[in-house]
């Protein structure tokens, strides 16, 4: 038997996943209906901005890690 042997992923590939995930969760804001009950008690934008600066936290922590604590 043969190892399955995986293929580097395409660019257009890893762009068409990158849209994918913005615009699925977007998609489903607009759907939503942002005047619904259940969001009226939320401000959406301190929570996108919390969102994008924890984010923003994250990534910088894991390229910390991959550059300097990861062997």
């Amino acid at each position: 038997m043969t190892e399955h042997q995986e293929k580097p992923d395409c660019a257009v590939c890893r762009q068409v996943r990158l849209y994918l995930l913005i615009a699925g969760p977007l998609l489903f804001a607009i759907w939503s209906n942002p005047n619904a009950g259940f969001l009226q008690d939320i401000d959406l934008i301190r929570l996108t901005s919390h969102v994008f600066g924890g984010g923003c936290v994250l990534i910088i922590l894991w390229k910390a890690y991959v550059e300097y604590w990861r062997k």
